[in-house]
Parts: structure tokens; sequence; C-alpha cells
């Protein structure tokens, strides 16, 4: 008995290249979600500045620094969040660069460093740096 080849009726749905479309646009889509969701904070290193050859003792500055048991210390004085976001845009209008930097202690949590990333942003801060370290004064 001799088989005859079977030929796909004519009717039936081809699959194969659908499924090579669908999975082509998921990939397009997940490497172009995160250039929607762009926050615009950027944040650089402070020593980028200093090689720039800018004058570091000329511009206002705007230091913040963040300790574990909860406190804001803006400019070594102590202030609260709602003082933070009064103080900011008022330093930031005198400075020049529009900086702020940023330190934290060790355990210091990132939602706290993310929220005053953000105040300083929306206070209008050109240029955001982060520090690993606080300085001895």
């Amino acid at each position: 008995m001799r088989r005859h080849p079977v030929e796909p009726r004519r009717d039936e749905l081809i699959l194969t290249s659908l499924v090579d479309i669908a999975l082509c646009l998921v990939l397009g889509f997940l490497v172009a979600m995160p250039l929607f969701f762009e926050t615009g904070i950027f944040v650089s290193a402070p020593g980028v500045a200093r090689a720039s050859g800018g004058d570091p003792g000329t511009d206002v500055k705007a230091n913040i620094f963040l300790t574990d048991d909860g406190r804001i210390l803006l400019n070594e004085s102590e202030v609260s969040i709602e003082q933070l976001s009064d103080l900011l845009p008022k330093l930031l209008d005198r400075s020049r660069e529009r900086r702020v930097v940023v330190a934290t202690d060790d355990q210091v949590v990132y939602d706290r460093v993310m929220k005053v990333l953000d105040l300083a942003k929306q206070s209008g801060a050109a240029d955001l740096a982060l520090l690993r370290k606080r300085r001895a004064p």
C-alpha cells in the first residue's frame, strides 16, 4: 500500500509567522518600556566637577546628610522634611551650578534617599551627586 504525503489544508491558519511577530513585539516593548518611564533624575559623581576645573569655593552649596536615626542635615544644620522643601529652593536660587550633594549613614533606607533626591529635583536642582561616606568636619 502506497502512502500519499499529506498536504496541509488551504483553509488552516499558519501560526508560525504570527508567533515570530508576537515575540518580536514583546521584545520591542521590553526594550522600549524603560524609555517611557524615565524619571529625569540623573546622578553624577562629585569628582567629575572637580576634574573639569570648576572653582569649588565660589558656588553656594546644598549638602544634605541623612542619618540612621531619621535626622536630615542641610549644610550641617538639622531640618525637617518640610523645612527642607522650603529652604532648598531658596538655596538653589542663589547657586550658580544648582548642585545638591546627598550623603548618608550606612543604614539609611533607600526610600528616604529617593524622597530627598526627588524633592531636590522638584526644587530646581540641575545636578545631583551621591557620596558614599560623609567627610569628617
